[in-house]
């Protein structure tokens, strides 16, 4: 369970859609300020781009741009599932309304209403909502971290419930294992549900170190690494698998939003079996791959 007084986890990303200059910086400021990493973009062109690239933890846009209609940015990020249940906080200030018919539903986590343009507000609803329990987190026991520090929280009678239905199902030991090495909370919450419902027991690391540690322990069916990590590189993990005769011959997918072709060639001579772009990629692509990787 989480706390409702919890401070918010510090330098998450926060995407700010907003065509006023001077109150778009304000709310950066602000935010800058209570310890969150804010992105502004000034223009709805750039918005979507954005959302792929950064993968924010939340987005605030909005709902008047001067040069993009904010209702498809709002369809557009809906329709990818990756980026759907990233939410989203509609703005709307000085009076300007906001046309409820054109909003995709459950595409909007709150609607903010400002009759003037004020940062410390907007900034407070949003640290409010961080900080309150989360739909969005993994309370799944068959994710679990290899190391204490990574674990997902969960509560002891859902462990339990979990595991007396797979042994009553007696599917227990016929899942794929996967050793998955991904630093961002928000993939990790989205994609790792995914993973897990479409069958995976999944093991969850944040850095390399980790990564080696564990597959001292056991063998999983697949390797799954990000690129960006802190220390070690997805790269860097990949070559010490390919140079130890004991992990060689487990497959790795690169799951990454790096696509460079120096990337994909220094993979592909590493070994890697698949690469594939975590942003024009969907989650069911995603786990097809893996699962035939594994296969």
């Amino acid at each position: 369970m989480v706390e409702t007084d919890a401070k918010p986890l510090k330098k998450e990303k926060i995407l700010i859609i907003e065509g006023h200059v001077v109150f778009g910086q304000q709310i950066a400021d602000k935010l800058n300020q209570d310890g969150f990493e804010a992105i502004l973009v000034k223009n709805g062109i750039e918005a979507m781009k954005m959302i792929y690239d950064k993968l924010p933890r939340l987005v605030i846009l909005n709902a008047v741009l001067p040069d993009a209609d904010s209702y498809q940015i709002l369809e557009k990020k809906n329709a990818e599932p990756l980026l759907k249940k990233i939410p989203v906080f509609l703005i709307s200030t000085q009076g300007m309304p906001i046309d409820m018919r054109k909003i995709p539903q459950g595409s909007v986590a709150e609607f903010v209403i400002l009759f003037k343009a004020d940062a410390d507000e907007l900034v407070t609803k949003v640290e409010r909502h961080l900080t309150g329990p989360q739909t969005g987190d993994i309370v799944n026991s068959q994710m679990r971290s290899t190391v204490p520090s990574t674990i997902s929280k969960t509560t002891s009678s859902t462990i339990q419930s979990s595991r007396e239905s797979r042994k009553s199902s007696g599917k227990g030991d016929t899942k794929k294992k996967l050793l998955w090495v991904e630093d961002d909370k928000l993939i990790t919450n989205i994609l790792g549900k995914k993973l897990i419902s479409a069958g995976f027991d999944l093991h969850h690391v944040t850095n390399g170190d980790a990564a080696l540690k564990a597959l001292e322990t056991f063998t999983p069916n697949a390797i799954i690494l990000d690129i960006l990590l802190p220390g070690m590189g997805g790269l860097d993990i990949l070559q010490k698998i390919d140079m130890n005769p004991a992990y060689k011959n487990i497959p790795v997918m690169i799951l990454s939003n790096m696509d460079k072709d120096s990337d994909r060639n220094k993979a592909k001579m590493l070994g890697a079996k698949k690469f594939l772009v975590k942003a024009g990629t969907s989650l069911n692509d995603i786990a097809s791959e893996i699962m035939q990787m594994c296969n």
